[in-house]
């Protein structure tokens, strides 16, 4: 069976930038077979991650990686998706979640920094 890939974006007001963010959702989406992969937010915007949770749980998925689509370790990676993922642990007692680092700080980031630097001269 295959393992669920919840990706967690903070979520925006603006249409703009829930696009963006699920069409990175559907670009991971498409470059693996190994999971199955939604993309759900934080706060703001729906869907919210115990809606897509629940989702994948009917899919009869019961193992769920979730990864933070965050640069740094903030107040939402240390507290706030810790608790979320934590009352859903107790809440599907059959399903075994793993929370990943945020993006952090990556060679291939920086690489992007310079594109864009380069993109504007």
């Amino acid at each position: 069976m295959k393992k669920g890939l919840l990706i967690i974006g903070h979520g925006s007001r603006t249409k703009d930038a829930k696009k963006g963010f699920m069409e990175m959702v559907d670009i991971v989406r498409e470059r693996t077979d190994e999971y199955i992969v939604r993309g759900a937010f934080m706060e703001i915007s729906e869907p919210f991650i115990p809606q897509v949770v629940e989702e994948m749980v009917n899919e009869n998925i019961k193992d769920i990686i979730v990864v933070p689509y965050f640069l740094y370790k903030g107040i939402h990676i240390k507290e706030d998706i810790p608790e979320i993922i934590k009352g859903l642990d107790e809440k599907y007692e059959d399903v075994n979640f793993k929370v990943s680092s945020p993006l952090g700080t990556v060679p291939a980031l920086a690489d992007i920094l310079l594109e864009r630097a380069e993109s504007v001269e």
